[in-house]
């Protein structure tokens, strides 16, 4: 399984278990900017009204990077997000955070984008679900840049504990595994994440079609 086909993968389900809640959550303000943020990285992880002449202002920034990003200038789109992770209120902190990560993925600075997961995964004041999703997408990128080890150090916060990505997380562990040298550990986990029952049904076709390409079925 590529590392491409896992980012698509998780943004999918992301797509699909979060968008519908954001919209519940937040109503028809928030509405134009979720969808611009789903369509571009799936990372949407929180957004809040606008109450104070501060928040107005740091959305129209967040609206600048957005359309930067729409217009194929991802490097210029993160050093807005950026600033806003350095200097906006909470609410716009998590959430530029992960899109400065993603815009310099998009930029081709991968190290950079690396780099950003890891802020976020550290981020003891940022929620649990934001920074294990931070972790999945460091592993990712760190399985290719640094290797199976590197991406299962990054994985070990989210394999630990009982969130909604727990299932996604042990799926890149079996690549992290595999790519290590470790393919019996790799099939173990594949096993043992088609017996889980809190995976979902398409995490564990994955799981499966996985093992039969490592001729493991």
């Amino acid at each position: 399984m590529s590392d491409d086909l896992i980012f698509r993968e998780v943004d999918e389900d992301v797509r699909r278990d979060r968008a519908t809640e954001m919209a519940r959550r937040y109503g028809p303000h928030a509405i134009a900017v979720v969808v611009l943020v789903v369509a571009i990285t799936a990372a949407v992880v929180g957004w809040r009204q606008y109450t104070t002449s501060q928040q107005q202002a740091q959305g129209a920034q967040f609206e600048q990077a957005m359309a930067l990003l729409e217009s194929d200038r991802p490097a210029e789109a993160a050093e807005i997000f950026e600033a806003l992770v350095a200097e906006g209120s909470d609410g716009y902190r998590a959430l530029a955070g992960q899109q400065a990560a993603a815009a310099r993925a998009a930029a081709g600075d991968e190290a950079g984008a690396l780099s950003a997961y890891d802020r976020i995964r550290r981020d003891v004041d940022l929620p649990a679900e934001q920074r294990d999703l931070a972790a999945i997408k460091a592993a990712m990128l760190a399985l290719k840049l640094e290797g199976g080890d590197a991406a299962t150090e990054r994985l070990q916060q989210v394999l630990d504990g009982a969130g909604p990505f727990r299932s996604m997380a042990r799926e890149v562990q079996a690549s992290a595994q595999l790519t290590a040298g470790d393919r019996e550990g790799a099939v173990a986990t594949l096993k043992a994440l088609i017996e889980d029952a809190t995976a979902s049904a398409g995490v564990k076709a994955r799981a499966e079609q996985f093992l039969r390409a490592l001729g493991a079925d």
